[in-house]
C-alpha cells in the first residue's frame, strides 16, 4: 500500500503528513493532535475566511464547544508557528467572522492522479465533505484515487473495501465520489440488502440501473440495454409500457442467468470503454451470486476499459457472499487485477447485526 507522503511547506515550516510532524527547518516542533488538525485543516484552505462554525463541524467535528475552545487552540497554533496576533504572518483574525490563513502554501509530492482524472484531493471542498472523513481515512482515500488514475488509463481495477459496521466505508465512499469531477466520469452505485430465501440474481444492479433509466438523461442507457441487454430490460418493469414490454418479450426466446451473466458483462464493458465508469456494490456480503459472478467475469475480460469496481464488505459476516468474496479476491490480486483496502472499526469490534 502506498502510504501519504505530502508535504506542505509555508515560510520556514513544513507539515509532514507521513509522520504527522511540524518541522521549523531541521527543529521538530511540538503540537498536540487537536493543533494539528487544526494546522491541517487550515493548510487545505489557505487564504479563505474560515468561519467559527465551520471550524465547529470540520475540526472539532460537530461536537458541542464554545468560542473559547477555538481561541485556545488558535493561540496554541500561534505559539507554535512563533506568529504575532497583532502583526500575523499566518494566521489573521477576521473580526466576528473567523480566521484566514494567510502565508503562501507549497504543496510537494502531489498525488499523480491529478493528472488522469482531474481529481486533487488536496481541494476537494473538505468544509462540505467532511474533514474528518480525510483526516481519518488519507491513506485509503489515496488508494482509490490511484485506482481510479489507473482505470482512466484502461487498466480495469476491483477494489476490495473491507470493514466492519460503522467502521466508516459509506463515508468514504461518498468523499470519493464528492471529490471526482472528471467531465466524462460515471457512477453505477448498487446496494445489496440481507434477503431471506431464495435472491432474484443480479438484483442490486438491476435496480441501480432502473434508477439511472428513470433519470432525464436515461433515454441512452435504455437505448443501450435494448442493444446489448435485451433480457436485463426486460426485468424492469418500471421503465417500460406494457406495449414495449411485449414487443421485447417475443425477442427473447429465452432467459437465464448465464444469458444475463453474458449480456450484462457487454453492457458494463461497452459503458466504460470510451468513459471511465466506477461501478460501486455496497453490503456486498448480502450479494447475490449472480452479481458477484459478474463482476469477477468482467475483471478477466481481455478487451481495454476504463472501469473501476468497488465492493465494499464486511468480512466477520457469515455467509455465502463472504466465502465468495474471499475466493474472488485471492483470484484477482495474485493477477494483479485486485486489491484489498481495509477500515479499521475503532475498538475492534464485528457487529454482525445491523447494516
Amino acid at each position: 500500500m502506498m502510504e501519504q507522503n505530502i508535504t506542505y511547506t509555508f515560510g520556514a515550516f513544513r507539515l509532514d503528513m507521513a509522520t504527522e510532524l511540524l518541522w521549523k527547518e531541521n527543529t521538530h516542533i511540538s503540537i498536540a493532535p487537536k493543533i494539528y488538525r487544526l494546522l491541517l485543516y487550515f493548510l487545505l484552505n489557505p487564504e479563505r475566511l474560515v468561519s467559527h462554525e465551520e471550524l465547529f463541524n470540520s475540526v472539532w467535528d460537530g461536537r458541542f464547544v464554545d468560542d473559547s475552545a477555538i481561541r485556545l487552540a488558535i493561540n496554541s497554533l500561534r505559539k507554535a508557528l512563533q506568529d504575532n496576533s497583532k502583526v500575523p504572518e499566518y494566521i489573521s483574525t477576521v473580526c466576528k467572522k473567523g480566521y484566514r490563513f494567510i502565508a503562501k502554501v507549497t504543496v510537494t509530492e502531489p498525488l499523480k492522479a491529478v493528472n488522469a482524472c482531474r481529481v486533487n484531493p488536496l481541494h476537494y471542498r473538505p468544509q462540505t465533505l467532511g474533514f474528518s472523513v480525510w483526516h481519518e481515512h488519507a491513506r485509503q482515500f489515496t488508494e482509490l484515487v490511484l485506482a481510479l488514475q489507473e482505470s482512466s488509463n484502461g487498466k480495469r481495477r476491483l477494489v476490495f473495501l473491507q470493514g466492519e459496521q460503522s467502521a466508516g466505508k459509506t463515508a468514504l465512499l461518498d468523499t470519493f465520489l464528492a471529490a471526482m469531477h472528471h467531465p466524462e466520469l460515471s457512477v453505477l452505485r448498487a446496494r445489496c440488502v440481507q434477503m431471506e430465501g431464495v435472491v432474484e440474481p443480479f438484483m442490486p444492479l438491476l435496480e441501480a440501473l432502473e434508477r439511472h433509466c428513470r433519470e432525464p438523461h436515461g433515454k441512452e442507457l435504455i437505448e443501450h440495454l435494448h442493444h446489448l441487454a435485451p433480457s436485463w430490460l426486460f426485468q424492469m418493469l418500471n421503465v417500460l409500457n406494457t406495449d414495449e414490454l411485449a414487443k421485447l418479450q417475443l425477442n427473447l426466446a429465452q432467459v437465464n442467468t448465464i444469458r444475463m451473466l453474458r449480456e450484462g458483462a457487454e453492457l458494463f464493458q461497452t459503458l466504460s470503454r470510451k468513459a471511465t465508469l466506477i461501478l460501486i456494490l455496497d453490503n456486498a456480503h448480502w450479494s447475490d451470486q449472480g452479481t458477484l459472478d459478474l463482476l469477477n467475469f468482467l475483471m478477466f475480460r481481455c478487451s481495454a476499459t476504463k472501469l473501476l469496481i468497488i465492493i465494499s464488505y464486511r468480512r466477520c459476516d457469515e455467509g455465502a457472499g463472504v466465502r465468495r468474496i474471499a475466493k474472488m479476491q485471492a483470484e484477482l490480486v495474485e493477477r494483479g487485477l485486485g486489491q484489498e483496502l481495509s477500515i479499521q472499526k475503532r475498538g475492534g469490534m464485528c457487529d454482525r447485526y445491523e447494516a
